[in-house]
């Protein structure tokens, strides 16, 4: 049977590529992989630091309040996260151990034939080591053609014994540096492995001080839910308060929009339509008036999922939405935006530029500001002080107000966003 030889030899050559892309994608993906568990990791350990700081100022109170075991509870979550990071990352580091380890042992066989099939040319070289020797066998030969060969041949033999040396030297180095590779991932091995054990010595700790105060908090549960049911009333008190500044500014918006439109020239109008068309996919409202506001709008929803956090370090101690109270059945929590828990004496940031629409005291004495971003607006309550006015500019992270800490140190705002009159999940705008 006849076989082609060419398209073997392109069949091994397809191959070999094919095997090398599938090794480089493996590589690349276990690359990526390892760095997204490290980012991860990084994003809990701060995340723990930040309910630390605010552990630390609860603390020195006499009972644990329902918040302060709320954040501990966000604090034990966080934590068994970063064991099962630490525990996936070490899984990932014995793997790159054992290839590592294979690695070596084929290089070292590589080198060992490399020596021997060096010592048989030495060998030889010793039997002919003189050029005497050479001389006469090139001058023996039968005819020019044979002599030449003999010749070449003299010539490849050197070539191949530098060679041999250069591939014994390359793969030596090799050597050396997957030797160097498996010590370091070693240590990364062993530093790992305190880390978990650490972090499982705080967990044990972290879930022994929450079942204590779970059991004195049990105790006082009717005493718990007449103060939720209170706060509860406040902050209906205080959402009804925002529902109608929202309100407020949305019709005030509209009817500037609407008197604009009126009185407006057809190159102005056909400005704002342009601008409405080009951010057709934002549902773009009459309230957003003029082109830069319609711009503003775009830009906002644009950066869905990318706004900095509100303050500089926190954590999100109630979720959005309607859900049942963490600690006392039977009381459920309805929640138009976020709350997040801060060290004492946090500043509040302004999460994208905009104008101060509305500043207000709420049912409890604390001050809260509204932000119009075009037709979003942004919600900050529970502030001891603001820094800004009713109409000013801000810009991105700028410094607005204080939060404001309670009796039981604790230090926590509410932070919501608007598109026009309808309520928007903060977790999915913020990073």
């Amino acid at each position: 049977m006849y076989i082609n030889k060419n398209n073997s030899n392109f069949f091994y050559i397809k191959t070999f590529i094919f095997t090398c892309f599938m090794l480089f994608i493996c590589l690349f993906s276990d690359a990526q992989d390892r760095k997204k568990l490290e980012d991860e990791k990084a994003k809990i350990e701060r995340e723990i630091n930040a309910i630390n700081a605010i552990l630390k100022e609860t603390k020195n109170t006499k009972r644990m309040s329902a918040s302060e075991l709320s954040i501990l509870k966000r604090k034990i979550a966080s934590r068994q996260k970063l064991i099962d990071n630490i525990s996936r990352q070490m899984n990932m580091i014995n793997g790159e151990i054992i290839n590592t380890q294979k690695s070596i042992v084929e290089i070292n066989n590589e080198i060992e034939v490399l020596k021997k099939d060096y010592a048989k040319m030495l060998n030889y070289a010793q039997r002919n080591r003189t050029s005497t020797d050479k001389l006469l066998f090139i001058f023996s030969s039968k005819n020019y053609r044979q002599a030449y060969q003999r010749y070449v041949f003299f010539r490849q033999y050197g070539d191949m014994q530098k060679n041999m040396i250069a591939n014994i030297k390359s793969k030596s180095d090799e050597l050396e540096k997957k030797t160097d590779e498996l010590s370091l991932k070693k240590k990364n091995q062993q530093s790992l492995l305190q880390q978990e054990e650490q972090n499982k010595k705080s967990l044990t700790k972290e879930e022994q001080v929450k079942k204590k105060n779970i059991n004195l908090l049990s105790k006082k549960e009717k005493q718990l839910t007449q103060q939720i049911k209170q706060k509860q009333a406040q902050r209906k008190k205080l959402q009804n308060q925002i529902n109608a500044a929202i309100s407020a500014e949305v019709r005030k918006q509209t009817a500037i929009a609407t008197k604009k439109n009126k009185g407006a020239t057809r190159k102005e109008t056909k400005e704002v339509e342009n601008a409405k068309e080009s951010g057709a996919k934002s549902n773009v409202y009459v309230m957003s008036s003029t082109p830069e506001e319609i711009k503003l709008s775009n830009s906002f929803s644009a950066n869905k999922g990318r706004l900095p956090w509100p303050v500089p370090q926190g954590v999100i101690t109630s979720r959005f939405g309607t859900h049942p109270h963490p600690d006392i059945k039977g009381i459920m929590i309805e929640n138009n935006g976020i709350d997040i828990q801060t060290p004492r004496g946090s500043s509040v940031r302004a999460v994208f530029d905009g104008v101060v629409s509305k500043i207000f005291i709420g049912p409890t004495g604390q001050q809260n500001i509204i932000i119009r971003h075009g037709e979003y607006l942004t919600v900050y309550t529970n502030l001891s002080s603001v820094s800004v006015s009713v109409g000013s500019k801000v810009s991105t992270k700028q410094t607005i107000g204080t939060v404001y800490t309670n009796s039981e140190n604790v230090s926590e705002f509410n932070f919501q966003v608007w598109k026009g009159s309808s309520k928007q999940n903060p977790s999915a705008w913020i990073k």
